[in-house]
């Protein structure tokens, strides 16, 4: 099935740069020029502030310098940008990571998803904002505002049930790993040990609401994040001759979020991003062909990110861990 869809997306890509015009999509990449460079830069200091967020998610910190912190988010992003296997892999690969530098399984896994989903409320909260604004001020296809508002709907969801979880101190992952068991989807290996799991959401919990001092901090760390993101999308609109405003780039980015939730299982979201930002830009008014633009040069940095990742996964696992976990 993911073969499928990777081949799919691949396919969507061809068709997309056949509709819209090869020589088109070729002189709005040769604009770019130095200009990449600077996108490139912005896109390493999104992942040096969620590393930094990354460090502040650990109980004890102090196990965890900030290089590690760094080489141990570029890990995770190699492997959830060259793989179909999405944040079910590399979060895990992130816990793993954790314990070689002296924290517990159940510290590593609390951490890991900890950040991812600081990450996740702040990204979905921009985009329901986004959406609403531009709901209100761009007249949609049907179809396009049923998409946006199936999307404003499940992050909304999303939300309100991570906030009831928290606040009632409920274990959410025991839960719904213990209901999947119970009808029989996991079995063998897969079945899990629910007394492990929800000790490590006490630790989980710890970070998301006993701590809200730090949690503040992480999430304001998150939004710094995802700032850095949007000045990235103004910076190429930039460099492709588009006109756009900071609002409208942040616009444009926060509307383009759910991609990467819905299609995390396709490596680098081919063909899907560059669909998704040519409808967007096109709705929006601006031309089909740079939002393709944009999302294939966004692409390219993250193969250029994935590739010092895949370097910094090398180093991480070669030899012994640096401390003992315990």
């Amino acid at each position: 099935m993911r073969r499928f869809l990777l081949f799919a997306g691949v396919a969507l890509l061809a068709f997309l740069l056949w509709r819209l015009g090869p020589a088109e999509i070729l002189g709005l990449l040769r604009r770019v020029g130095w200009y990449f460079l600077l996108a490139a830069l912005l896109y390493t200091a999104h992942h040096a502030a969620r590393a930094l967020a990354l460090r502040l998610s650990v109980v004890r910190p102090h196990l965890l310098g900030y290089g590690d912190a760094l080489a141990i988010r570029l890990s995770g992003e190699a492997i959830q940008s060259l793989t179909s296997t999405g944040p079910l892999v590399s979060e895990p690969a992130k816990a793993w990571l954790l314990t070689r530098h002296g924290l517990t399984a159940q510290e590593g896994f609390a951490a890991a998803i900890a950040e991812y989903l600081i990450n996740a409320f702040v990204a979905a909260a921009l985009s329901i904002v986004a959406l609403v604004y531009l709901m209100q001020r761009v007249a949609f296809p049907p179809l396009a505002d049923r998409i946006a508002i199936g999307i404003i709907i499940a992050f909304s969801v999303f939300l309100v049930a991570s906030v009831i979880a928290i606040v009632r101190r409920f274990y959410l992952i025991g839960t719904i790993l213990a209901g999947l068991a119970k009808i029989g989807a996991l079995r063998g290996r897969l079945r899990p040990d629910i007394a492990w799991i929800n000790r490590m959401e006490d630790l989980l919990l710890a970070i998301l609401r006993e701590r809200p001092g730090r949690l503040l901090l992480i999430a304001l760390i998150e939004v710094a994040a995802q700032m850095i993101l949007v000045l990235e999308l103004f910076w190429l609109l930039r460099a492709l001759e588009t006109p756009a405003s900071p609002f409208f780039a942040f616009l444009l980015e926060s509307s383009v979020k759910a991609i990467g939730f819905a299609f995390s299982f396709i490596p680098l979201q081919v063909g899907v991003a560059e669909g998704t930002y040519a409808l967007v830009f096109e709705l929006v008014g601006l031309p089909a062909a740079v939002g393709f633009a944009a999302a294939f040069l966004r692409r390219i940095r993250s193969l250029v990110a994935a590739s010092a990742g895949l370097g910094a996964l090398t180093l991480l696992t070669r030899g012994a861990p640096s401390r003992r976990a315990i």
